[in-house]
Order: C-alpha cells, then sequence, then structure tokens
C-alpha cells in the first residue's frame, strides 16, 4: 500500500500543469466562441494577451466576443489591430462614429458585397450620417434654399404633395439656378397626372442641366405619353447618349423608335433592357413589345419565344 501511495505522490508531483500559453487561451476562447459562450471566450482571451500583447488573433477573436455582448466602444481597438474591416464598421456604427463606419463597411463590402450585415449597417450608417447632416443645415440655416428643399423632401415622405410644392418653390424663389428642384416639382405633377405642368418643370430642368441624363428621360418620357413622339425621341435619344444602359430611357427610346418607324432601333434598345437584367419588370414589357414586333414582321418563332418569357416572368410575379 505504501509503495502505492509513493507512486502516486511521484506521478503528480512530476505531471506538467496546464500551460500557461496565450495559445492555449485561444484555444479554450474558440471552443467557448464555437458555443457562442462570449462571456466564457472573453476573460481567455484577456488572458492570452497579456501573455502576447501582439497576437492579430487574440484581438480579432476579443473584438467579436466583445461586439457580439454589446461593447462595441471596448471592442473597435481590438478589431482595428486584427483589421476585422467588417465587424469594425459594424462596431463604430453602433458608437455612431459614422463617418469612420461608412469608411471601413464600403472597404469590407469590397470583399463580400452581398453580406446581408454590412449592407444593413452601412444604410443604417448613412442615414446616421444623413440625420446629423439635416438637422445641423435646418438648424445652423433655416430659411436656406437647401432647407426649403429638404423641407420639401420630407413633406414629400408623407405624401404631403402641396405643402412639398410650396417648400420647393421657396428653394426656387430663393435660388432660382438650383439643380434638382424642378425635376422633383415635375414629378409631383406627374403623379397628380398633369402632364402639361409636369413638361414645363422638366423642360426648366433640361435647361438647367442640359447634361443630366434623368432630366432628359423625364422630358423624353413626358412627351412620349403626350403622344408627341418625335419630340420624345429626341429627348430621349440625348438621355441615352448622356447616361447610356438605363434601362428606363432604352425602354421608352424603343416605344418612340416603334411609334417613330424605326423598328430596328426599337428592337436593338428593348433588347438592350433585357440583356440588362432579364427578370425586371421592364424587361417583361420589352418581352411582350418585341413579340408584338417580331409578330407584325412575320418572325413567329421569335414572337412566341419573347410571349412565353412574358408570361413566364408575369407568373413568377403573381403570389402563391
Amino acid at each position: 500500500m505504501t509503495a502505492v501511495l509513493t507512486v502516486v505522490c511521484l506521478a503528480l508531483q512530476t505531471a506538467s500543469p496546464a500551460a500557461d500559453t496565450a495559445e492555449v487561451h485561444v484555444k479554450r476562447a474558440a471552443a467557448f466562441e464555437q458555443k457562442r459562450d462570449y462571456d466564457g471566450a472573453i476573460p481567455e482571451l484577456r488572458r492570452a494577451l497579456e501573455l502576447e500583447p501582439d497576437s492579430v488573433e487574440a484581438h480579432g477573436m476579443l473584438g467579436e466576443a466583445l461586439l457580439a455582448r454589446g461593447y462595441s466602444a471596448e471592442a473597435i481597438p481590438h478589431l482595428e489591430r486584427a483589421q476585422r474591416l467588417d465587424l469594425l464598421g459594424i462596431a463604430l456604427t453602433e458608437e455612431h462614429r459614422t463617418a469612420q463606419a461608412i469608411e471601413a463597411l464600403l472597404a469590407a463590402l469590397q470583399k463580400k458585397p452581398n453580406d446581408p450585415e454590412l449592407l444593413f449597417y452601412l444604410g443604417k450608417a448613412s442615414g446616421f450620417l444623413s440625420k446629423k447632416s439635416f438637422d445641423r443645415l435646418i438648424s445652423s440655416s433655416p430659411d436656406s434654399a437647401r432647407a426649403h428643399e429638404l423641407m420639401a423632401e420630407s413633406d414629400l415622405a408623407q405624401q404631403q404633395f402641396a405643402n412639398a410644392e410650396r417648400e420647393y418653390r421657396k428653394a426656387l424663389d430663393l435660388r432660382p439656378d438650383l439643380r434638382g428642384v424642378h425635376l422633383a416639382l415635375g414629378l409631383v405633377k406627374l403623379e397628380a397626372g398633369n402632364l402639361d405642368e409636369a413638361e414645363t418643370e422638366f423642360r426648366a430642368e433640361v435647361k438647367l442641366s442640359p447634361g443630366d441624363g434623368e432630366a432628359a428621360w423625364r422630358l423624353g418620357s413626358v412627351l412620349l405619353e403626350k403622344g408627341r413622339t418625335h419630340e420624345a425621341l429626341v429627348e430621349l435619344e440625348r438621355a441615352d447618349k448622356l447616361r447610356p444602359q438605363m434601362i428606363e430611357t432604352l425602354y421608352d427610346l424603343g416605344k418612340a423608335s416603334a411609334l417613330e418607324n424605326h423598328p430596328d432601333a426599337a428592337e436593338k434598345a428593348w433588347l438592350e433592357v433585357i440583356r440588362l437584367g432579364d427578370t425586371s419588370e421592364l424587361a417583361a414589357s420589352a418581352h411582350l413589345q418585341l413579340s408584338q414586333l417580331y409578330r407584325k414582321q412575320g418572325k413567329l418563332a421569335e414572337a412566341d419565344g419573347h410571349l412565353q418569357r412574358y408570361r413566364e416572368l408575369e407568373k413568377g410575379k403573381r403570389p402563391n
């Protein structure tokens, strides 16, 4: 019995204690993080950094764990050391450090362009920055043209169209050369179904901004709706040169070309709409227009193919 106890004691004396190294603590923390036990991981990572202050892995893991528990301010320096731009952008957003957050998130999105978390926080950070800027604009320059334009946009968001128009007019009274306001007024008029007044506003915008592709498209579109297809075609062709591959312009350009008896130009425009995005609503309409165009030309197989694709896209839009 004495011999057995002696062997046990010697074994205990010679057994190595658990190694107190950064690597060991990082491994333990990783096991905790796999179970989403961040409270267990945090002390392990703090100890790892005490032992190895320059461990990029430990800094990154600690930053992630702290952020997961809501300690975004404390997470930031660790995420910076580890260059975890995705999580850094999120932490900066949580701390309302919006300009830095946007920079980090945009850099992270270069590698993960469709990441839902990054897209969400980029929108959130941009919203914070916009609100901060707009609040300062209203408080510092409440009677400026831009303040009235901002108030008009707020009214529009609440569908208070009469108030919005009044604020836009005040902005133009102060700065008649303010680009974008006539375009906005034209959209208000278009929403109300007043094509004549919409045309007037779009023409005013085109005069102020002859290089603006959207303004040219809007004017061409309203002229097309009013049946003035030749004038519309001129503006739509100009819009397409100013802003190529804009599917709204291309679709209307196809319609105007067809009405002006330029079937080849119409075909080209509608095929480009489809090429740029075959699942959009305008692509579905382009398929329908092409089916009608080809049927008139006796190209029945092509017509049937586009009509079939149109029906598929329309069926896909219906709720189950």
